[in-house]
């Protein structure tokens, strides 16, 4: 019964629209119009119906068209709050995955990273064949950007990098004297290319 009703108030909410404008125009017809094509008398009569049929099929067709669009931005919102969830899940399984990788890195791999904490960079360059820029594309740390195989970008991608700027101090001593560990480090960074 009640999807019945459901069926008849959508059709009546399709097609209300064609009512209102039928009922306007009999209504808001001039005087000299209506009578020169014989609605004068039909109005008249029917005053109260014609009335009533505006405000009745005005009022089914202002629901049609906010419920549809009420269902509308309702579908787009659940697909958005959709999507952010699965964004945000996927971030998160990301971290914890990268919290992992990055308790196992070598002496090598840490000073990669601690060379671009230092430094402020995201971007170090390596020969193609470097074991550490490799382990460390591996693991997803970093990316690997275009050159030559003597000296390629490795870059290290936003979501990484934020995590390593929270973490800033589990990778960048601070009991070591900063000129000492920026000869430590510049001296790491000629490592990564053997010419």
């Amino acid at each position: 019964m009640a999807e019945s009703i459901d069926k008849i108030l959508d059709f009546l909410g399709k097609y209300s629209w064609a009512v209102v404008v039928l009922a306007a125009f009999v209504l808001f017809l001039p005087d000299d119009a209506s009578q020169q094509i014989g609605l004068l008398e039909l109005r008249n009569s029917y005053k109260g119906y014609w009335w009533l049929g505006l405000v009745l099929s005005g009022a089914i067709w202002m629901k049609s068209v906010f419920s549809y669009l009420d269902k509308r931005l309702f579908e787009v919102f659940l697909a958005e709050r959709t999507r952010k969830k699965k964004r945000e899940s996927t971030e998160f399984e990301l971290l914890k995955s990268l919290e992992l990788r990055l308790r196992s890195l070598d002496r090598e791999e840490v000073y990669w990273i601690m060379y671009c904490l230092f430094n402020n960079v995201q971007t170090l360059s390596a020969e193609m064949t470097n074991g550490t820029a490799n382990s460390l594309l591996y693991k997803g740390i970093v990316t690997r950007g275009s050159g030559h195989a003597l000296s390629l970008p490795f870059h290290i991608p936003d979501v990484v990098w934020r995590y390593l700027l929270d973490h800033r101090d589990e990778f960048v001593p601070t009991d070591i004297e900063e000129s000492r560990l920026k000869a430590e480090l510049e001296k790491f960074r000629k490592s990564l290319h053997l010419f």
